[in-house]
């Protein structure tokens, strides 16, 4: 059965005819990298769009993407659709029908369900993943994105529950950071409240500076509207669309347009690192950094 492969948008049928010679390019580096999948002229020029068409970032984004993908099963395999399904009970994963004036693409994520019993981290980062690249697939190139978490809801509990999986939290930003084709363009936390600092203090060593200035934390939303004018937001944020459940509901339907995609994905989107050429890269994922997550304290 064929794949509904994500990054094989209608909106990329045609390519830029002033980067095909990127394209072509890439396509030619490919062929002497036996350790990566075939990729289809789409997902190249996705790679290529993501890193500013520049060859390098483009060559060294794509074999990120591919080698962590394979050295992060737990997160990037076995993506069940039941699991997935059930996920969206837990967690609110919103794409906004409204772009912000730069023309950017506003993504909004939240707890839907407060209990931190029911948190099961790996399974939140498998449904983050799979939405984000439902969300590729469904947009094509766009100019960049621009992400709300809401921290509404979030505990202490939540908190002691995530300082177990902090590996799991290393190999996310490692993936968002390095790997990740497209363009971040600010990661605003919203409804921020006193437990804030420790969740920097578990993350900001992961974070690079291009990311750090990326992030700006709001206790309210007054502060958010210099960056997205909150006309854009949902309809109980104080904008002018739908409700955020109802854009959830809508959202979930897509998704289940693509279960087959996720159930097939750990056979499709990995790199093969026996065949790789040359000497072993480093390896992105490590456990250098294990010592100083055992330091941070939640007190």
């Amino acid at each position: 059965m064929k794949l509904k492969y994500p990054f094989m948008s209608p909106k990329l049928e045609i390519l830029p005819k002033e980067h095909k010679d990127d394209v072509r390019n890439i396509r030619n580096w490919l062929c002497h990298q036996p350790h990566l999948p075939k990729l289809t002229d789409e997902h190249i020029m996705l790679f290529l769009h993501s890193c500013y068409y520049s060859g390098e970032r483009t060559k060294t984004t794509i074999d990120n993407y591919y080698t962590v993908r394979t050295q992060c099963p737990e997160l990037f395999s076995e993506w069940n659709w039941d699991l997935i399904k059930s996920a969206f009970n837990i967690y609110t994963m919103v794409p906004l029908p409204k772009t912000t004036p730069e023309g950017y693409h506003i993504l909004l994520y939240r707890l839907k369900d407060t209990d931190p019993s029911n948190l099961i981290f790996n399974d939140a980062l498998k449904t983050f993943f799979a939405f984000n690249d439902v969300r590729i697939s469904e947009d094509g190139l766009k100019p960049g994105y621009v992400v709300l978490f809401d921290m509404k809801g979030l505990s202490m509990g939540h908190l002691v529950r995530v300082t177990t999986y902090m590996q799991s939290v290393k190999k996310f930003m490692v993936y968002i950071q390095d790997c990740h084709p497209v363009r971040l363009k600010g990661v605003h936390v919203i409804n921020t409240f006193s437990l804030i600092d420790r969740i920097l203090s578990l993350v900001k060593p992961l974070m690079q500076s291009d990311l750090i200035q990326l992030l700006h934390l709001h206790s309210d939303l007054s502060t958010l509207n210099e960056f997205v004018p909150l006309e854009l937001l949902p309809a109980d944020y104080g904008g002018n669309i739908k409700e955020t459940e109802e854009l959830h509901n809508e959202h979930f339907k897509v998704m289940e347009t693509y279960s087959t995609w996720m159930e097939q994905l750990g056979e499709n989107f990995k790199a093969d690192l026996k065949k790789r050429v040359g000497k072993p890269r480093n390896q992105l994922i490590g456990d250098e950094l294990e010592g100083s997550f055992k330091s941070l304290s939640i007190d």
